[in-house]
């Protein structure tokens, strides 16, 4: 099951915009927060930098999509969510890191993903989520595209 990050709203209503808004934040905590409201990725060294290991671009690019929107093409890209709840800004990465995505969204702690490349340097196990396939590289075993935690090595 995967979220959807996008919902279409028609015209500037204020009750649609704060609906969807709540609705685009409800999303991302989702796949970013555990059940304590933590960040679910591992850190790093930086304070606030967090990564998950890929293992390829167009693994990259898709889980963008799933954070930032569909409107993500593979260029430093920032999407606004509805009534002022904050954006999603992702910058082209360099030195292994595909992309990192800086998160600055109301309801969650303001902090920075990178995608990076495995590249042969696992820092974690391979998982595979049990719901939607995905696979990833990371101590954490909580899929980032559903937030489901059933998974296998």
């Amino acid at each position: 099951m995967a979220v959807c990050l996008l919902v279409c709203v028609s015209c500037g209503d204020d009750d649609n915009d704060s609906n969807v808004g709540n609705s685009e934040v409800a999303a991302l905590k989702a796949v970013l927060l555990d059940d304590d409201g933590q960040i679910a990725f591992e850190t790093t060294e930086a304070s606030g930098v967090y990564k998950i290991g890929l293992l390829s671009l167009t693994d990259a690019r898709s889980l963008v999509s799933l954070y930032a929107g569909d409107g993500f093409t593979g260029k430093t890209y920032t999407y606004t969510l509805a009534n002022n709840k904050g954006a999603v800004q992702v910058v082209v990465g360099d030195n292994g890191v595909y992309y990192q995505i800086r998160f600055a969204v109301k309801g969650i702690p303001q902090f920075v993903l990178n995608l990076v490349d495995e590249g042969g340097n696992a820092f974690g196990m391979k998982h595979t989520c049990n719901v939607c396939g995905y696979q990833w590289i990371s101590t954490i075993n909580r899929c980032p595209r559903t937030g489901s935690r059933s998974y296998h090595p």
